[in-house]
């Protein structure tokens, strides 16, 4: 089993795959959430993917389409899309963070809310969210 803790490189291209959990800290006092955050006893197991990490890169891969327009205007890079695997694993929230071109963006997006479920993130054996930031390439 793969587990993403911080960070995984060199899966396609030297793209890289992050993911940081989204805590929930249970109040509004920022002590009790500064502690939560704080807290490294806790075993915290990150999202999968079904398959793993190289599965997604391929996955992504499959799912885009390099669109028309921006072939045309001979675009290449990379655009950073963010989204949240939620308690069930469900891919919810796709928005590019750093955009390239608008009909690359749309791509990126689009391919990253086509994703299956994954297996959850969770903390102490319960299932939280998580957000991942994922690069999808483009090459002409």
């Amino acid at each position: 089993m793969i587990r993403f803790t911080r960070s995984l490189t060199g899966l396609v291209a030297g793209a890289f795959f992050t993911a940081s959990i989204v805590g929930c800290a249970g109040g509004t006092d920022a002590e009790t959430a500064q502690d939560e955050t704080l807290d490294t006893t806790s075993e915290v197991v990150s999202a999968e993917f079904p398959g793993g990490a190289a599965e997604v890169m391929n996955f992504i891969a499959g799912q885009v389409t390099y669109p028309e327009s921006a072939r045309a205007d001979g675009v290449e890079g990379k655009v950073f899309v963010e989204f949240t695997i939620s308690e069930s694993g469900a891919v919810t929230n796709a928005h590019v963070i750093e955009s390239l071109h608008p009909a690359l963006d749309s791509a990126a997006v689009a391919a990253a809310m086509a994703m299956p479920n994954w297996a959850p993130a969770t903390k102490e054996g319960k299932a939280i969210a998580t957000t991942i930031t994922l690069p999808v390439m483009f090459r002409l």
